[in-house]
C-alpha cells in the first residue's frame, strides 16, 4: 500500500493533492492513502475563523471550503488529525471522528481506524501541562483562552489509546517527548536552533505521547506542528545513541578518550527480536517543500495483502476499505463513564486497571452481539457514518442579504451557534454511548447536501431574542479582543 504522509496542512489542500497526483504521474503508480497530520484548517465558512486560532493577520479562508461543499473532491482517501490551528468548532461537532467533507475523514480528539484492514491510531492536539488532566469544558462561543485549550491533548484520551494493542501506524500533531534523541540531533538543531533549550532540558515534545510510543510501539509514527522535516530510528528496549553530552555548544569540541582505560570485551548474550518504530516529522506546506513524504508500505506491511508492481494509474486507482477498529469501539464504551464535560477530570484508572479490562472485554462482547443482528457491514465507516453537512457553505454564507444584526455579526466572523452532527450520532449509538456533544442544542442539524441559497447563518437557533442577546455581547467582547 502506497501512503502519502503530510505534516501541516494549513489550509493548501489543493496545493498537496496536485503534488501527490503529479507524483502519481511520474511513478505510474497511484497512492493508496493520504495521511495529514494537522493543522488542516477546515474552515467550512468565513464564520468559522471565529473559532480559529491564529493572529487576525494570519487568518484565511484556504482551500477547504471548496471540498466541504463539493466544488472539490479530494481525489484519494485521506486520513486528518488536529493540530493547533483549526475550526475548532467543526472539530468538537466530530470528537469522536467523522467526515469533515467527503473522502477526508477526521480521526477525531484520539481514535482508531483500520484502512484495508491495517490499524491507524492517531492523537490530535498538543500538549499543555496545565490542562492536560482538565476536561472537555469549552463551550462556543469560545473566549480566547478556551480557543487555545480546546485542542491540548487530555489525559482521557491518552488512557483510551493506551489501551490499543500495537497499531501498525500512529499519526499526532505533537512529537512524542525525547524522540529526536533517535535520530540527528545536531542535524535538528541546525534546521531549528531555537530548539537547543528544550532539547537540553528534555522538554520538547509531550510526555504523554512518549509513553504511548513506549507502550503501543507501532511500526511507523507521523507528527507534524514543529515545521522541520525529521526523522528518527526507535528501537525499542534500547538507549538512544544521541544524548545531550552529545550536543556541544562548541561544534568543533573534540572528546578525548583515555586509551591506557581497559576494557573487558562484552560478555555474549542472546540476541532477542527488536521492536521498532520508524518516526518521521514533516514540515508545513510551502513552496519550500519539506511537508510531503511518499511511501511505498510493501515489505512493512507483510502481514497485508500488499498491491503488486503490475498494479497502474491505467488500471484505475484502487478503492481501499475503511472500517471501524471493534477494540477502539469497546474501549470508547467502557471509558464513556470517565468523559468530563467540566473542568475538573474524575481520576482516571490505569490501563491495566483489572476493572478497566473487564469493563473493555464486556463491552466488547455487548458490540459483538449487536453486529451479529446488524445487517451489511456495519463497521464500514463509509455506510454507517456518511458525510452530512452542518453549517452553511462559504456561498451561502456570502450569500446573506438580510438587514439585520445577524447579517453585521456573520460578517464580523461570529458563527455562535453549535451543530449535533448527525455523523456522531451514528458512531455513538454504534459504540453503545450517549451522544453528549452538543447536547444543549435542541434541534439536530438534518442540512441536506445540496442546500438552498436561502439557508441561514445559525442554522439551530433557540429562542431568537436571546439568541440576538448573546451574539451582541459575543460580538463586542470579539472586537474588544481584536482591539486589544
Amino acid at each position: 500500500m502506497k501512503i502519502a504522509v503530510e505534516g501541516c496542512c494549513h489550509g493548501e489542500l489543493d496545493r498537496i493533492y496536485d503534488a501527490i497526483l503529479e507524483e502519481e504521474r511520474i511513478s505510474q503508480q497511484p497512492v493508496d492513502l493520504v495521511l495529514l497530520c494537522g493543522d488542516i484548517q477546515a474552515l467550512r465558512n468565513e464564520g468559522d475563523l471565529a473559532s480559529l486560532a491564529v493572529p487576525t493577520k494570519y487568518q484565511r479562508l484556504g482551500d477547504f471550503h471548496k471540498y466541504y461543499a463539493g466544488e472539490k473532491v479530494a481525489p484519494i482517501l485521506t486520513l486528518v488529525i488536529g493540530g493547533n490551528h483549526e475550526a475548532s468548532n467543526y472539530m468538537w461537532e466530530l470528537f469522536y471522528g467523522g467526515w469533515i467533507a467527503p473522502n477526508i475523514y477526521y480521526m477525531g480528539a484520539a481514535g482508531c481506524v483500520e484502512v484495508n484492514g491495517i490499524p491507524i491510531a492517531a492523537a490530535s492536539g498538543i500538549f499543555k501541562n496545565d490542562d492536560y488532566q482538565r476536561g472537555r469544558f469549552e463551550r462556543q462561543p469560545f473566549s480566547a483562552g478556551d480557543m487555545r485549550s480546546i485542542y491540548h491533548t487530555r489525559q482521557f484520551e491518552i488512557t483510551k489509546l493506551a489501551m490499543l494493542s500495537r497499531p501498525t501506524v500512529f499519526m499526532s500533531h505533537d512529537w512524542p517527548n525525547g524522540v529526536e534523541q533517535y535520530g540527528d540531533v545536531q542535524a535538528l538543531l541546525r534546521a531549528k536552533p531555537f530548539f537547543r533549550e528544550e532539547v537540553y532540558s528534555s522538554s520538547l515534545g509531550s510526555p504523554p505521547l512518549q509513553m504511548l510510543l513506549n507502550e503501543l510501539q507501532p511500526r511507523y509514527w507521523f507528527s507534524a506542528h514543529l515545521h522541520v522535516e525529521f526523522a528518527a530510528h526507535v528501537v525499542h528496549g534500547v538507549m538512544p545513541q544521541a544524548s545531550h553530552a552529545s550536543i556541544s555548544d562548541n561544534p568543533e569540541a573534540i572528546n578525548v578518550d583515555d586509551d591506557s582505560d581497559e576494557e573487558l570485551p562484552p560478555t555474549p548474550s542472546v540476541v532477542q527480536p527488536q521492536s521498532i518504530t520508524d518516526f518521521l516529522a514533516l514540515g508545513k506546506c510551502t513552496s519550500k517543500g519539506g511537508y510531503l513524504h511518499v511511501r511505498t508500505e510493501r515489505n512493512s506491511f507483510q502481514f497485508f495483502e500488499i498491491p503488486t508492481s503490475t498494479d497502474t494509474l491505467t488500471q484505475g486507482r484502487r478503492e481501499v476499505s475503511l472500517t471501524y477498529h471493534k477494540p477502539w469501539l469497546a474501549i470508547t464504551q467502557a471509558l464513556d463513564p470517565y468523559f468530563s464535560f467540566h473542568r475538573t477530570q474524575k481520576p482516571l484508572p490505569l490501563p491495566t486497571d483489572p476493572n478497566l479490562q473487564n469493563a473493555v472485554h464486556e463491552a466488547m462482547q455487548k458490540i459483538d452481539a449487536q453486529l451479529a443482528t446488524a445487517e451489511g457491514n456495519p463497521l464500514d465507516i463509509r455506510i454507517a457514518q456518511p458525510f452530512t453537512r452542518t453549517a452553511p457553505t462559504q456561498s451561502e454564507y456570502a450569500q446573506q442579504s438580510r438587514k439585520s444584526i445577524r447579517t453585521f455579526l456573520c460578517k464580523n466572523l461570529l458563527t455562535l451557534d453549535p451543530y449535533k452532527n448527525p455523523q456522531t450520532e451514528a458512531f455513538c449509538q454504534l459504540a453503545g454511548i450517549p451522544n453528549r456533544i452538543n447536547s444543549f442544542v435542541t434541534k439536530q442539524s438534518t442540512r441536506p447536501n445540496s442546500m438552498s441559497s436561502s439557508a441561514q447563518c445559525v442554522a439551530t437557533p433557540a429562542a431568537e431574542t436571546q439568541n440576538e442577546i448573546r451574539l451582541i455581547h459575543a460580538v463586542g467582547s470579539q472586537l474588544k479582543r481584536k482591539r486589544d
